[in-house]
């Protein structure tokens, strides 16, 4: 998948900006989880946090980006990533996977919401390259960070889309259970013809090398909360199943 790869400079700046991201939304919560009585709604800015800081560390690597909304309240950032004389768009989002079978999920898979719109920016790309995927026994469920934003899916809310871009990636980001470590990054292409998202590259490799280190003093305000049914949003919107290059798949030996 090398011809879909980003700069390596590029994919650093993502995963740097997530990280730091998260730890500037920790430290929120502690924050606001000293200074008032309840705070269990700042849940819900994690993703901006993260956005902000991508946005901040990318801008150094020449990665643009700008302000898009859905629903009535709910904003999000959408980066431009330029290389080859070329515009890729980039979002980042959390992902949540769960065993159900691709299958059952294609099958139910509603394709008016905005990520599956998205998803057509791929279509020529993904449809013209030599490279085989194979589909993996599990479903990527992103979170969505704000009420506003299921709403947005569950009705087909359009986003604003005016500049021309080759290729839409998601850069999905794993948050463990039990640790509330970021235990993967992940490059994904959708791929609306298949309602795959495939892999691109596995970026957790530049987790370990980041400035970024997360601490378990760090995940300290969180550690006690379960992932909210109301930020998961698993309905048939967001069914993209998971695939891998072929090749990746034989060099694993599975």
């Amino acid at each position: 998948m090398d011809e879909f790869k980003l700069d390596e400079t590029i994919s650093k700046a993502i995963v740097d900006g997530t990280l730091k991201g998260y730890l500037q939304y920790l430290e929120e919560r502690k924050s606001k989880k000293e200074s008032m009585s309840v705070s269990g709604a700042y849940a819900w800015t994690k993703g901006n946090h993260i956005d902000d800081q991508v946005s901040k560390i990318g801008q150094n690597h020449n990665v643009q980006f700008k302000i898009e909304k859905a629903g009535y309240t709910w904003e999000y950032l959408q980066f431009t990533v330029s290389e080859n004389a070329e515009n890729y768009m980039v979002i980042v989002k959390n992902s949540r996977r769960v065993k159900k079978s691709f299958d059952d999920q294609k099958k139910k898979a509603n394709e008016d919401n905005y990520l599956v719109n998205l998803a057509d920016i791929n279509t020529d790309v993904l449809k013209n390259s030599e490279q085989n995927f194979v589909v993996q026994p599990e479903q990527i469920q992103l979170e969505l960070n704000d009420p506003e934003e299921v709403r947005a899916v569950i009705e087909g809310k359009q986003l604003n889309v005016t500049q021309k871009y080759s290729r839409f990636y998601i850069v999905t980001y794993e948050i463990d259970d039990d640790t509330k470590f970021v235990e993967s990054i992940q490059l994904t292409m959708p791929n609306r013809q298949t309602m795959n998202l495939e892999l691109i590259e596995d970026l957790s490799y530049l987790i370990q090398d980041s400035e970024y280190e997360i601490t378990t003093e760090d995940v300290e305000p969180i550690m006690n909360e379960k992932v909210s049914d109301q930020t998961i949003f698993s309905g048939d919107s967001n069914a993209f199943g998971y695939s891998i290059p072929e090749e990746e798949k034989e060099e694993s030996g599975n």
